[in-house]
């Protein structure tokens, strides 16, 4: 089986994820405070429970961002990898 990876495919797609990750976050501080009138019983739990929401977005946009990162890492790691298999490769055939 061969296996085949494109990097500046990859790091496109890192680049489109992160984009993701910052609208989510973006989209989060945005969002408007809950109106607490009419003052019902209810409306304690109701403005926690927007700002519970508020901030569980901003984390999973946050989460978003961190995976981009771990993508573009994973692509430095396997450029470094197939960089040093090719040296490894040129210098036994020119040996």
């Amino acid at each position: 089986m061969t296996f085949h990876l494109d990097p500046a495919e990859l790091r496109a797609c890192a680049a489109a994820v992160a984009d993701t990750g910052a609208r989510v976050v973006a989209g989060a501080a945005r969002a408007p405070a809950a109106d607490p009138a009419p003052r019902w019983a209810t409306s304690a739990a109701l403005a926690g429970l927007a700002d519970a929401a508020r901030r569980r977005l901003s984390a999973i946009g946050a989460d978003i961002e961190a995976g981009a990162r771990q993508i573009g890492a994973a692509v430095d790691d396997y450029q470094d990898a197939d960089d040093r298999a090719a040296g490894r490769l040129r210098d036994a055939l020119w040996s």
